[in-house]
C-alpha cells in the first residue's frame, strides 16, 4: 500500500478549498442532542473541520483526527492556509480602496503637490483612515509613525504638513469663490493643523462608506469605478 506524502494531500486539500465559493453560507437547525450530534458527525465525514463561533465573534476549528495524525495535519495546515490568503487579500482590498479614497478627496482641492508635506499628508490619510485613534494626539501618534517611515522627526512632519496647508489657504484666499472646493470656512485665514487633518479624514471615512458595497475589480486606472 502506498501512502502519498502529507505535503501532497495538503495541496490536494487547499485546491477542495480554494474551488468553493467565497460566500458559501448555511444555517442548519438542529431540535435535539441526537440531531447536533449527527449533523456534526456528517460535517467531520464530508469536511474534515468544522468553525464554531463563540460569543465574542471569533470562530475556532474542530479538525477530525479520527483518521489518524496525518489527515489532521494536512487539515489544520489548509484551513490555515485558507484563512492566512482571505487576510492578505482583505488587506491588499482595504489598502487599495483607502488608497482610492485618499486620492478622490485630495483631488478636490488645490494642493501643491510638489511639496514634500503633500506625500506626508496621503501617508497621514491612509493611516488614520484605518486607525481613527492615530489622531488622538496626532503629535504623539501618528507622527511619530509617519517620521519613522519617511526617516524624519515628529517635528519636521508637522513643519511640512503646515507649510503644505498654508499654501493651500493662500491659494483659496487668493481664488475665485466660484471655483472648486475648499478646506478654508467662511471668515477663516489659515488651515490649523490638527483640525484639518482631522477633517480630511472623516471625508476619507465618509467616502469609504459611500462605497463599501462597490467591487474594486470595477475600478478603472484613473480610480473610478465603473457603473
Amino acid at each position: 500500500m502506498r501512502i502519498e506524502p502529507i505535503r501532497s494531500d495538503m495541496v490536494s486539500q487547499q485546491r477542495e478549498i480554494n474551488r468553493r465559493p467565497a460566500d458559501e453560507l448555511g444555517f442548519f437547525l438542529v431540535a435535539s442532542n441526537r440531531e447536533l450530534l449527527n449533523h456534526v458527525a456528517d460535517l467531520m465525514n464530508r469536511q474534515g473541520a468544522i468553525g464554531v463561533l463563540d460569543s465574542s465573534g471569533r470562530v475556532h476549528y474542530v479538525i477530525d483526527a479520527r483518521k489518524g495524525s496525518p489527515f489532521a495535519a494536512k487539515k489544520i495546515m489548509a484551513t490555515a492556509g485558507a484563512l492566512v490568503s482571505d487576510r492578505q487579500l482583505d488587506i491588499r482590498n482595504t489598502e487599495i480602496r483607502v488608497r482610492h479614497a485618499v486620492g478622490q478627496v485630495l483631488a478636490k482641492y488645490v494642493w501643491n503637490t510638489q511639496l514634500r508635506g503633500y506625500r506626508l499628508l496621503e501617508s497621514i490619510l491612509r493611516m488614520a483612515a484605518t486607525d481613527v485613534s492615530l489622531l488622538n494626539p496626532i503629535s504623539k501618534r501618528l507622527y511619530p509613525e509617519i517620521a519613522e517611515r519617511y526617516k524624519l522627526k515628529s517635528h519636521q512632519v508637522e513643519r511640512n504638513v503646515r507649510y503644505l496647508l498654508d499654501n493651500l489657504a493662500m491659494q483659496e484666499r487668493c481664488s475665485n469663490e466660484a471655483q472648486g472646493a475648499k478646506l478654508l470656512a467662511s471668515g477663516e485665514t489659515n488651515l490649523p493643523v490638527g483640525r484639518t487633518i482631522t477633517r480630511l479624514t472623516e471625508q476619507v471615512r465618509d467616502y469609504l462608506e459611500q462605497t463599501e458595497d462597490k467591487d474594486i475589480g470595477n475600478m478603472t486606472d484613473d480610480g473610478m469605478y465603473l457603473q
